[in-house]
């Protein structure tokens, strides 16, 4: 939740909801400072709200990545007393999770 409570956090969320955005691009369509972003990315991937969709490696042999939120939509709504919080998990990078979990099992 408090994530989606700082204004910088939720930005990028809802910037990479449905197509993965790198660092650079978020801080270019987004207005955001450079130098809170990297933290921010960072932050949002330890809470499990964003995860690196693809690494992209440039000719120069340098690499960067691509973000993308683990959720869709969130919705938060009080019902009675109660502040309830509903997410739509993005379906890609559900499956993207799992087919890479199984990669590492080992074959019977």
């Amino acid at each position: 939740m408090a994530a989606l409570a700082d204004a910088e956090s939720a930005r990028i969320l809802a910037a990479t909801a449905y197509q993965p955005r790198s660092a650079m691009e978020l801080i270019k369509e987004e207005d955001l400072p450079m130098s809170s972003t990297y933290r921010r990315l960072r932050e949002l991937q330890e809470q499990g709200l964003l995860v690196v969709a693809k690494t992209i490696l440039k000719p120069d042999g340098k690499s960067y990545q691509m973000y993308k939120a683990t959720f869709s939509e969130v919705l938060v709504h009080f019902r009675g007393r109660e502040l309830v919080v509903e997410a739509e998990p993005n379906t890609d990078v559900v499956e993207r999770a799992f087919r890479l979990f199984h990669s590492f099992t080992e074959a019977p």
